[in-house]
């Protein structure tokens, strides 16, 4: 998985936690490992190494998988070790159109998933009511205790207090209020020791690009755009947060004040409002006696997506082209005040604007370019991911919860005498 367990504070200095905490992030891939094969790749001696192994034999993370193949000289098969599969992750997605649950067992696995298209109660509590029946009843159905769950992570759209488990607040539903204790609201869903993490959607979809080795030590802002427009701030290959976890929430950026929209966030002329599917909707309507023969009118204007307004700009339709240079001004706009701050090496989008077309990237490259700092070969590398969202915030859930949960200091501790 391309990551290393971090040794936490709150371990005491000795040298066996260390090894420990060496020897289950050789397990991480979900592969089978002899003890000999451990020692050659981390340089631990063979006793040591086992020593290791079977203390996470006892606490039921390792698992004996049979004996492996005997040398070209002959000599007793080696014994191999994995993972338990009988130890569970839960990803649940709570976004505002959908509610989706994934089951992985530790060694990266989807045991089972469940999504649902719906929309989110106006309650929180009873949101994560549903999501927590629902997981219940995944559990069942695939007949796992609920002492085999390790952790469970919930990604949502807003901010969070990581520390306490509670959403600050979210645009998408402010109805919910600020402070949401949504981690409280799960935890009677699942075993007292089930480790809950709470995180932001567009940070949960970017955590995938953690893994890419030729991104480390790389300045990288993700751009999330579906429901909402967000990002996520990679830099030496953490995700930065900030103090009150609003780094990323470039949707909030005031681009344009005169702007009459309000924003769910109280403010006006908000990046995320100018370059929503409805401001699009509302730039076609506008246009729509100068260009009567566009493609775009050959269905319902509240069925137009942006996917679909690319596709038109892509095949050379004048009005689309219009509201897509329109669209390249806003992003060059948002794009330039944030490289004054954070200096990005690479922009990655996510999402509806994963689709441009050639037609956006040529206008926004040009207009970025009109600001003299930056050099004539662009000021950062900008790269199209069209994999889809659902599957890149399973696989950042899965990967922030093997970070969080192969972090906690509990699991390389000896047990009280």
């Amino acid at each position: 998985m391309q990551r290393k367990i971090t040794l936490s504070p709150s371990l005491p200095a000795d040298l066996k936690y260390a090894n420990r905490i060496q020897v289950i992030d050789a397990f991480l891939d979900g592969g089978t490992l002899s003890a000999n094969g451990i020692s050659t790749e981390i340089g631990l001696s063979r006793q040591t190494v086992m020593k290791s192994i079977q203390f996470f034999l006892r606490s039921g993370l390792l698992v004996s998988a049979g004996k492996g193949d005997s040398t070209n000289v002959g000599g007793k098969r080696p014994e191999l070790f994995t993972i338990s599969p009988k130890k569970y992750f839960l990803c649940i997605t709570l976004w505002p159109q959908d509610l989706c649950l994934y089951l992985f067992t530790l060694g990266k696995e989807m045991v089972d998933s469940l999504a649902l298209t719906t929309p989110l109660p106006r309650d929180a509590k009873a949101a994560i009511d549903n999501a927590g029946r629902l997981a219940r009843q995944l559990l069942d159905k695939n007949q796992i205790p609920q002492e085999d769950l390790c952790a469970v992570s919930l990604s949502t759209a807003g901010t969070v207090d990581y520390a306490a488990g509670r959403l600050k607040y979210s645009s998408q539903s402010p109805a919910w209020g600020t402070d949401v204790p949504l981690k409280d609201y799960l935890r009677p869903y699942f075993a007292p020791g089930t480790m809950i993490f709470l995180e932001n959607a567009g940070k949960m979809t970017a955590r995938p690009f953690l893994l890419e080795p030729e991104l480390s030590g790389k300045r990288v802002l993700v751009i999330f755009a579906c429901w909402g427009l967000s990002s996520c701030l990679i830099e030496k290959d953490r995700i930065l947060s900030g103090r009150n976890s609003l780094i990323g929430e470039i949707g909030h950026m005031i681009i344009d004040p005169s702007d009459p929209e309000r924003c769910g966030c109280g403010g006006h002329g908000c990046f995320e409002r100018l370059v929503s599917e409805e401001r699009v909707r509302e730039l076609l309507t506008q246009k729509r006696e100068v260009y009567p023969d566009s493609v775009l009118f050959g269905s319902a204007l509240d069925e137009v997506t942006i996917p679909a307004l690319f596709d038109a700009s892509r095949a050379g339709d004048p009005l689309a082209r219009e509201v897509v240079d329109y669209l390249a001004g806003v992003f060059a706009l948002a794009l330039r005040n944030i490289s004054l701050v954070f200096d990005p090496d690479l922009i990655v989008f996510q999402g509806d604007y994963s689709q441009a077309d050639e037609y956006f990237d040529r206008q926004l490259r040009t207009r970025l370019l009109s600001f003299q700092y930056y050099p004539p070969e662009g000021p950062f590398d900008i790269r199209y991911d069209k994999r889809p969202l659902a599957r890149m915030n399973a696989l950042g859930s899965f990967t922030a919860l093997v970070q969080k949960y192969f972090d906690t200091p509990e699991l390389y501790l000896d047990p009280p005498v």
